[in-house]
């Protein structure tokens, strides 16, 4: 019995579980909440963050080189001889009156097994004075890289930020164009009602019953293939938050405001060579390939260090201290060491540090002229954009007259269907078009600001 109830209660279980998640309600974001859904789950941002650690322990090493290296050692050994024997031996003969040894003789050696013990305890430091330059070019090498990984941080940050913005104007514009389709698919349909209407009472001919009938299934057409790019941006979104592409998810617009481009398009130019993280990046990657250059060319100059240690050893570890004036040795030495040859060695290493330089600097060069383009392809397309939602909003009120004119003038008879069918299409057109400038004036703007390096710095309202 008490199984059995077991068992129900479990399947009701499962069902209310499965009820609940078919129900859930979708959650409703705002753009801030997911930016910063975006920066917590994002895993190349979270690379970032780990190499900037990564540069920082090698700062550490590179440092570690100007101090002294400290060593304190420990040793106890025991020691087995077995017996030897027999063996000959040459033993010395002494005269038994001055007791000088006034030859050798052999003899036949027996030897006992013993053991023998072995204590030894020191410390030692070494002090490097001057390797060529090699210790001080390591610590601005790694400085220069660890400032680049800074800014590769900073740019991947911003990019999360643009990605994430960008995606969400482009799910809120497809919102807005699917509202669009969803008013054109119920005009249509109300305009089939009164055309089949008024072909009952013999005003119009069937085939404008027809072409009302077609002008419903574009526009339904229209609408249907809109709510699968809505579906698209939002799993678009989904991934640059860094969640499952099926996430059920909502947002809500806002009303916030990033600004406007006011700066000419060489103040523009201007600005990114000291915003863009990402040149900033490139540009400490130049100065590292440098400082490279610098340390592989310290192989060819002399090296200078000094080291000295202390160490005791006793057979009796009781007696390894007492007496402290005794059983101990004292080593100071003043290291010189220039390498003349090691088979061109040296010579590879500075010429493959030359050439990393040159790469870098040219790949600098490149993404320096390639993101000037790109500000600038930007800038031209926003101001376009402006220009183009100006007319657009012309354009509608031009055709929300015209439609308003036909459906009146097809009502009387002087019309045909063809110009209303007309007049929708253009309406439906005109607010699409108006909808789809305005977002994506927005996105290029977002677009703009990231490649002149100031996007977080913009949406600082936003991000509060």
């Amino acid at each position: 019995m008490w199984r059995k109830l077991s068992v129900f209660a479990a399947v009701l279980t499962i069902i209310g579980a499965f009820y609940s998640q078919g129900n859930a309600q979708p959650q409703t974001l705002s753009i801030r909440d997911c930016i910063q859904i975006a920066l917590k789950n994002n895993p190349d941002l979270k690379n970032a963050e780990r190499q900037i650690r990564l540069s920082a322990t090698n700062v550490t090493m590179a440092r570690a080189n100007i101090l002294p290296s400290i060593r304190l050692n420990f040793s106890s050994s025991r020691t087995y001889q077995a017996s030897q024997g027999p063996y000959l031996q040459d033993v010395p003969v002494l005269d038994p009156v001055t007791g000088r040894v006034t030859g050798f003789m052999q003899q036949t050696t027996f030897r006992d097994s013993y053991y023998r013990n072995f204590f030894n305890n020191g410390v030692s430091l070494d002090q490097n004075i001057y390797d060529g330059g090699r210790w001080w070019n390591q610590i601005k090498q790694s400085n220069a890289q660890y400032k680049s990984t800074e800014s590769s941080y900073k740019e991947s940050r911003q990019q999360t930020i643009a990605a994430v913005t960008q995606r969400y104007y482009n799910l809120l514009k497809g919102i807005k164009l699917q509202e669009v389709y969803e008013k054109a698919v119920e005009s249509a349909r109300e305009q089939l009602k009164k055309t089949e209407s008024m072909y009952e009472v013999g005003v119009v001919a069937q085939a404008d019953v027809f072409r009302a009938k077609v002008s419903l299934g574009d526009q339904q057409i229209n609408l249907i293939k809109q709510r699968n790019s809505v579906e698209v941006n939002r799993t678009s979104l989904n991934l640059a938050m860094g969640w499952e592409p099926k996430h059920t998810i909502r947002i809500r617009e806002e009303n916030f405001e990033i600004g406007n481009i006011d700066e000419s398009l060489d103040k523009m130019w201007q600005i990114s060579e000291g915003k863009n993280s990402e040149l900033r990046s490139l540009k400490e990657n130049v100065k590292s390939d440098e400082y490279g250059i610098k340390v592989s060319k310290s192989s060819f100059l002399p090296r200078l260090s000094v080291s000295t240690s202390y160490s005791r050893g006793q057979t009796d570890f009781d007696l390894l201290y007492n007496p402290t004036d005794k059983n101990y040795s004292l080593r100071g030495s003043l290291n010189l060491s220039w390498n003349l040859f090691n088979g061109f060695s040296d010579h590879a290493q500075v010429e493959r540090a030359s050439i990393n330089y040159y790469i870098d600097k040219e790949h600098y060069i490149s993404r320096k002229l390639t993101i000037k383009s790109e500000i600038e392809q930007s800038y031209l397309n926003m101001k376009a954009y402006e220009e183009i939602e100006k007319i657009n909003e012309i354009n509608l009120e031009a055709a929300q007259e015209d439609l308003r004119l036909n459906n009146e003038r097809y009502r009387i008879g002087s019309g045909t269907i063809l110009e209303v069918v007309d007049s929708q299409a253009n309406l439906t057109r005109a607010q699409s078009t108006l909808i789809s400038t305005k977002y994506n004036r927005l996105i290029e703007l977002v677009n703009l600001y990231a490649r002149i390096g100031i996007l977080e710095e913009k949406m600082k309202p936003v991000l509060k």
